[in-house]
């Protein structure tokens, strides 16, 4: 490179396009599969290799850059060489142990995040007059609510009711516990399914869940609880309006 040439060595440009590319891809992954993004760096090398060696002059440049004795070249170059050398390395062997490690796949079982429940039980639900409109809901109400979701609730589902509670990690997908933040859990239901699913909690086959229920079922009142009746049907109200109100959302109507 000639004094005053800022321009970047042939291999370190080949190595910023190849870099460039992948993370762009991996940003949608999402939207492009994983073996659609090998097929996208194999002609991104198979390019940059044509490229390299579509003339002597080039070659030339791209292998004294990694073989011209040290100390011939300003002091930038030697350091993008080293960094080259480490980079790409670790680079593979990252991508090799990444697509090897195991892996921990979901259930191949459909999972249903709102199982039906029929019109019959929820119609049996009654909810009482002063949780039953949002805009009536009481600041000391919503209060109770916290207290008791904080008390109970938040091992599982966190502090920030983001499903990431102390005990979250215990569980896998799809028993991981709710996410109420998340505008596909309690923002998509209504009152009476969100306090049925309080009641009947989630250890049974359609909810493949592992919360426990935590309300008497008022169809049941023999039924027992882990937790010997920790709340009870008003409590169970307060604390789903706690839910509503700390997250933003509404109770589908």
């Amino acid at each position: 490179m000639k004094r005053g040439d800022f321009s970047l060595p042939l291999p370190t440009r080949a190595f910023l396009v190849l870099a460039g590319v992948f993370f762009v891809l991996k940003l949608v992954r999402p939207v492009i599969p994983g073996s659609v993004i090998l097929v996208y760096m194999g002609f991104v090398i198979a390019g940059i290799v044509i490229h390299v060696t579509l003339s002597d002059e080039r070659m030339r440049r791209f292998l004294d850059f990694f073989l011209a004795e040290s100390g011939s070249e300003p002091i930038a170059i030697r350091i993008q060489r080293w960094g080259l050398l480490a980079v790409i390395p670790l680079w593979m062997g990252w991508s090799v142990y990444d697509t090897l490690r195991p892996t921990y796949a979901p259930p191949v079982e459909i999972f249903q995040r709102h199982p039906t429940v029929g019109e019959e039980i929820l119609g049996s639900i009654k909810v009482p007059e002063w949780a039953a409109d949002p805009a009536k809901w009481t600041p000391e109400a919503i209060a109770q609510g916290k207290v008791l979701y904080e008390a109970n609730c938040a091992v599982c589902h966190g502090e920030k009711l983001d499903g990431k509670g102390p005990a979250a990690e215990g569980f896998r997908y799809p028993i991981r516990p709710a996410n109420f933040q998340d505008a596909g859990t309690i923002a998509q239901l209504t009152l009476p399914y969100v306090y049925w699913r309080l009641t009947v909690g989630g250890i049974q086959n359609q909810f493949n869940s592992a919360m426990p229920r935590w309300t008497t079922p008022a169809d049941d009142p023999e039924a027992s609880t882990l937790h010997s009746y920790d709340f009870t049907a008003d409590e169970s109200w307060k604390v789903i309006m706690y839910l509503y109100r700390a997250t933003g959302h509404e109770p589908r109507r």
